[in-house]
């Protein structure tokens, strides 16, 4: 019985590190593109999703199905919203929940003054 779990970890340890190796071999040949991204994609239903393509200087608009891919509009590349500046900045959890308490707080304290 022992020895069935020395093996199982040892075959788990194993399948981690191959695919770790065949993963970064891969990885550099498939995302290295120049001309071609997806700069934003937004799932509207069931395997069902909008993307918004930049190949060379051009974007498109495309709508994306398990049987089709659409092209809906061509897109004016300068007219696009930098996904960086559209994000709003990360708290971590412990600051929210300070910030959250201390609004209670004072929210507290002031029904108990009138």
């Amino acid at each position: 019985m022992i020895g069935t779990v020395v093996l199982m970890i040892a075959v788990f340890v194993g399948a981690y590190y191959v695919s770790k190796f065949v993963g970064k071999r891969y990885q550099a040949r498939c995302d290295f593109s120049k001309n071609l991204s997806v700069l934003e994609s937004r799932n509207v239903g069931k395997d069902r999703a909008l993307l918004i393509v930049k190949a060379a200087n051009r974007a498109f608009l495309i709508g994306s199905t398990p049987n089709q891919i659409t092209l809906i509009s061509e897109l004016n590349p300068d007219d696009l919203v930098e996904i960086a500046d559209d994000i709003p900045e990360r708290k971590d959890f412990s600051s929210v929940l300070r910030t959250a308490l201390k609004v209670k707080d004072k929210k507290h304290g002031e029904g108990e003054n009138k």
